[in-house]
């Protein structure tokens, strides 16, 4: 019998949609004749190279068939029809949420004997608009992930970036900023299952590297089968066990010997007690042949870490830097039980653990604390997700997901006391701890997929239960707010100058310091419904229409709507009504070319981010009932001018609580939730083209602009005498008011050589702006002038306008395997604070630095002409010296090099050398929103004296205070770290 010649041309578009249980893949394709015309009835199954599980589908009568809701991996295509030859084809691989796309053509089986079996393989989009990035396997394994932490891959794709810490929870946390987000907001899944954190915001669970299958991120314009996110949505699939029984057992170790020092650290204080090693186990196979597997990995980080403090100097009136102990146990397990007792049916059983104790930095106000600002945090995740998926005839499938996780965190001051705010260093312990939070959520959802011709739809719907609850011992030690840093002067008159003649503005502690504040039944439901159409139109050319709507049903505190305190209700305007209006329609094109090497996209959708339970809590804890704040004068107010004295029942630092009550003098308030409180929208447009270069590159260019309204801020609207604190007391209106604006150029390119070997490289060119440091959650003082926010108008604190990132992974010679990741990065900005950090510059935008301001020179002109003008409410303002900096770029290479040994007929060892930060170049950055930019950026003045000269300088401004992952963390000075690894 003489076979035919066959041609099988794979277009692999990129993820033209999410699913609602989004851990799958769709491939479409069509089957052609020799001339190109469709073969109707033509018959096409895939099989799983690593289960053997088939599937099976029938052309229709255009020759096109679509096999949905299949599980990531690699398959083998098998195609037959009636006077043709049935042939199977080479694997091709299906990665997240990939909808792929393929053409078959078969001819005449009279032409030859011979079989030409071809295999061209494309990845230009040719089916989506969306503006995304995944990464499969061999870039989860093979990159040097500092802390072996997942979602630093996010960072390859172009667009995203690390964000500020906002979160006092979660401190080893890797948050992502997506398209000029702070990272709050974001949508994290596992297998489909939501994992981020409805209490305070971010994501949740960390999982095993070695359980992790796929990784995905659309930064923009995402499909209507996934929401709650105003940025990007990162999809984690884990993987399941196969056919063969296949495990792998490793090792890390990181000790003190390898690592260097950041450029801040005081090389006086030697070296820190620095050790980590990290355990990693994974097993998996069939329990079952063809029908039952199993897959489960664990990893273990013991660590002895350090974080550099601040320790206050007396005599020399420094700021000195030192390390201090921040060790981590973290324990990650993750198993998975996948049973398919046919073709038909798919089922699959998810756990996963992680139990994370660890001590670390407290939030910090300022750019660096002291030792007593750490704090030692406890966090338990567990999370099961069973999901069925059942196909229905040919062209049709049903996926059904039920997910439930818990999740514990509690937090302790490692040592007891009051927090001491100085203008340059933040002292004392926390005043936000202790506190705990608490969180479960029940989670259920369905998507039905139906290819009817030339449409691809998808229909489906969610719920989610998400039970929260705040234990809070805040402020009940206190917290003094310090106007200098040092004492300048005896005001004491006990013949020295020491801290007890340090000068105070005010004090602030709960009125109730001997009890925490409980905050209990902090819940919402949330309810979301959607319909996706892939429809295409013409060969080239496929629309994307989609629509959403969600709804969430107590974010506004409404089940306590009546607890409010009766003072603050003539402040709530109209109704407190659920935001039932959230309709997110979602439009986009993408047009190819006939030989599928170009593609054009693009598209609008309205997104809608989630509002975090926090919103909730400050609602009712800051209510001016439950935690009343009691705001004492500071000894400042007793100062007598003319003789600098103060007199003997003055206010102390070993005794601040005394001065005379100032209610609502810089304190909480009253905090309401406003009743047209809107969950924030964000507007996002794309337009781009992706085009195949040569052989084996792909460039993609994408232009984004974001537009987001109804951003969550807090503002003071009126003032009542409150009984409780005894005097007056502000309203807080936390309200849907101001905006945000995203304008990106993003450009990628991938290079591929084969099943192994990869290179990636990313550029972004972008500018972020938005209302406020505090990302949603308003905790500072709030805007400068309340009647006008457009002062607050503003760079965001991690504005990067150039991000460049390169990564891959290729052979050298000695059977040597490198692979690098390069990330070079502009500076942030700068927020310019006043002499006593109690607000920035009144006169200035937020983050002026380095973006009004690109030298010192030109902010020294500024503060000349203010001082000229009569300075800030009569008080004359410091200039900084010449070369003080507004920010740092960022650079750092990172690498691995490996060698592999065969052992046997199965078993591998690979030995691993890592690098991190191969130059040691220094990278100055902050953590926390407050001050992201790592260099001092407050105008304190090198003496307080009016009359000395110092008291015009400020020669500490701009200078270097932390760098870019704190001491062993990504961008931090280099370190090396030796891996083992035996796969089996």
């Amino acid at each position: 019998m003489k076979l035919a010649i066959v041609t099988l041309s794979l277009a692999l578009a990129g993820v033209t949609a999410f699913a609602q249980a989004p851990a799958t893949a769709t491939l479409r394709g069509r089957i052609t004749d020799p001339q190109g015309a469709a073969v109707p009835g033509a018959g096409v199954s895939l099989r799983s190279t690593a289960t053997g599980v088939p599937r099976e589908a029938v052309a229709d009568g255009r020759g096109t068939f679509v096999l949905t809701d299949l599980a990531p991996g690699s398959y083998v295509v098998r195609a037959q029809a009636q006077a043709f030859a049935q042939k199977e084809y080479p694997p091709i691989t299906l990665q997240v949420g990939q909808n792929a796309e393929v053409t078959l053509k078969l001819e005449a089986a009279a032409l030859s004997e011979q079989v030409d079996v071809t295999q061209e393989v494309l990845t230009v989009q040719s089916l989506s608009s969306v503006v995304q990035g995944v990464l499969a396997t061999n870039a989860i394994e093979r990159l040097p992930l500092n802390g072996r932490n997942f979602m630093e891959l996010a960072f390859l794709v172009p667009g995203n970036s690390p964000a500020p810490s906002f979160d006092p929870t979660k401190t080893n946390s890797v948050v992502v900023s997506s398209a000029g987000q702070l990272g709050r907001g974001g949508n994290v899944t596992l297998d489909g299952a939501d994992d981020n954190d409805d209490v305070v915001g971010g994501p949740l669970q960390n999982l095993p590297q070695d359980a992790i299958q796929g990784f995905q991120i659309a930064t923009n314009r995402f499909s209507a089968e996934i929401g709650r996110s105003g940025g990007s949505v990162i999809n984690i699939v884990t993987k399941s066990g196969a056919d063969t029984w296949k495990g792998a057992a490793a090792f890390y170790l990181r000790d003190k010997s390898l690592q260097g020092l950041p450029a801040t650290a005081d090389r006086s204080q030697g070296v820190p007690p620095f050790s980590r090693r990290q355990y990693a186990l994974s097993l998996g196979g069939s329990l079952v042949e063809g029908k039952l597997f199993w897959f489960g990995a664990a990893e273990y980080r013991d660590q002895d870490g350090a974080v550099i403090v601040g320790q206050r100097d007396l005599a020399t009136r420094t700021i000195r830097r030192r390390f201090a102990a921040a060790p981590l146990a973290d324990f990650l397990g993750n198993t998975r039980l996948d049973w398919t007792p046919n073709g038909s049916n798919r089922v699959s059983l998810r756990y996963s653990i992680e139990d994370a104790d660890d001590t670390g930095a407290s939030t910090l106000d300022r750019s660096i604390g002291s030792a007593s600002q750490r704090q030692a945090s406890a966090n338990r995740y567990h999370s099961v997700l069973g999901t069925w998926t059942r196909v229905v005839g040919s062209r049709s499938a049903n996926t059904l997901s039920a997910s439930w996780n818990r999740y514990r965190n509690r937090i302790e001051p490692t040592e007891p006391g009051r927090q001491l705010t100085f203008p340059s260093i933040q002292d004392g312990a926390s005043f936000r701890v202790p506190q705990a939070t608490d969180q479960d959520r029940a989670q259920a959802s369905d998507t039905f997929t139906w290819a009817l011709g030339a449409h691809a739809l998808r229909f489906g719907a969610e719920v989610q239960r998400v039970e929260g609850a705040f234990h809070l011992g805040v402020f009940r030690e206190g917290r003094v707010e310090l106007v200098e840093d040092f004492p300048s002067f005896d005001h004491n008159g006990d013949g020295r100058v020491d801290d007890n003649d340090l000068l105070f503005a005010v004090t602030l502690r709960s009125g109730f310091p001997d009890r925490d504040l409980e905050l209990p039944g902090c819940n919402n439901t949330h309810l979301a419904f959607f319909a996706q159409d892939d429809w295409r139109v013409r060969p080239q050319l496929t629309l994307n229409i989609g629509l959403r709507y969600e709804l969430d049903t107590d974010v506004k505190n409404i089940s306590q709507y009546g607890q409010i305190n009766p003072l603050a209700r003539p402040f709530l305007k109209g109704d407190r009504k659920r935001d039932g209006n959230n309709w997110a329609p979602r439009i986009g094109f993408n047009w190819s070319s006939k030989g599928g090497r170009t593609s054009a996209h693009g598209g609008y959708g309205i997104y809608y981010d989630r509002v975090t339970l926090e919103i909730v809590s400050l609602e009712r804890g800051l209510d001016g009932r439950a935690l009343p704040i009691e705001v004492r004068a500071g000894n400042v107010f007793f100062l007598d001018r003319a003789t600098g004295r103060l007199p003997p029942f003055a206010p102390s630092l070993s005794s601040p609580f005394t001065g005379f009550p100032l209610p609502g003098a810089g304190a909480s308030g009253i905090n309401i939730i406003d009743n047209a409180l809107q969950n924030p929208e964000v507007q996002q447009f794309n337009l781009g083209f992706e085009t195949r270069v040569g052989a084996d590159l792909v460039l993609r260019v994408d232009g984004l602009h974001n537009l987001g309204t109804h951003f969550i801020i807090g503002r003071w609207i009126g003032e009542v005498f409150n009984p409780v604190v005894g005097g007056p007391d502000q309203i807080k209106n936390l309200e849907s008011s101001v905006n945000t604006k995203y304008d990106g150029l993003l450009v990628s390119a991938e290079r591929s050589f084969g099943a192994r070997h990869w290179l990636r490289a990313s550029y972004t060119l972008s500018k972020a702006f938005n209302y406020a440091n505090d990302d949603q959650i308003p905790f500072s003082n709030g805007p400068l002038d309340p009647n006008d926010l457009r002062r607050e108008y503003g760079p965001t604190p991690n504005d990067q306008r150039h991000r460049f990132t390169f990564a891959g992974s290729f052979p050298l010679p000695g059977g040597l395997l490198a692979s690098p990741l390069l990330t070079l990065a502009s500076a942030v900005p700068m927020d310019i604070l006043m002499p006593d950090a109690s607000s920035r510059v009144p006169t200035l935008q937020r983050n002026a630095g380095g973006r009004r301001f690109k030298k010192a020179a030109d902010l020294n002109a500024f503060l000349a002409q203010q001082n000229a003008a009569g300075g800030i409410g009569g008080v004359l303002l410091p200039l900084v010296s010449a070369d003080a900096p507004f920010g740092d770029g960022f650079q750092s290479l990172d690498l691995r090099l490996s060698r592999r040994f065969k052992i046997g007929g199965r078993a591998v060892f690979e030995a691993m050398v890592e690098c991190f930060n191969v130059l040691n170049a220094t990278n100055i950055l902050g953590v926390s929103n407050k001050n992201y930019s790592g260099y001092a950026n407050v105008l304190v003045r090198d003496s307080e004296d009016p009359d000395h000269p110092g008291y015009l300088r400020s020669s500490r401004f701009g200078k270097a205070v932390s760098t870019a992952g704190g001491v062993f963390g990504s961008g931090g000075p280099r370190a090396f770290q030796l891996g083992a690894r035996l796969t089996f």
